[in-house]
């Protein structure tokens, strides 16, 4: 992917990232893809396709009961501090699609 490219992602995005960001997700973009071709290079022809990533029946018993984590929870005053824009009550943001 290309630097021109990267910007155009991160500005549809609405991101506006610094040029070390650009140089490291273009890094990181390159990292993955030599990864990706390294793959091909194994032998998979008498590999059996799965189905699912894990094929052995779900037991739900064994499984954690759901508990929310609260320690990520933000209070309203903390997010409209961090907000670019807003008013007294509500973070402002522009129209997603198409707004310049």
């Amino acid at each position: 992917m290309e630097k021109e490219e990267i910007k155009k992602l991160a500005n549809d995005l609405l991101f506006e990232p610094s040029e070390e960001v650009i140089k490291l997700t273009n890094n990181l973009l390159n990292s993955i893809e030599k990864g990706l071709k390294d793959l091909e290079e194994f032998d998979l022809q008498d590999i059996k396709p799965m189905s699912h990533i894990n094929e052995s029946p779900i037991c739900f018993e064994q499984l954690r009961s759901d508990e929310p984590d609260k320690s990520f929870y933000l209070n309203k005053q903390d997010l409209l501090n961090n907000a670019s824009e807003h008013d007294e009550n509500y973070v402002i943001m522009k129209k997603v699609i198409n707004d310049k």
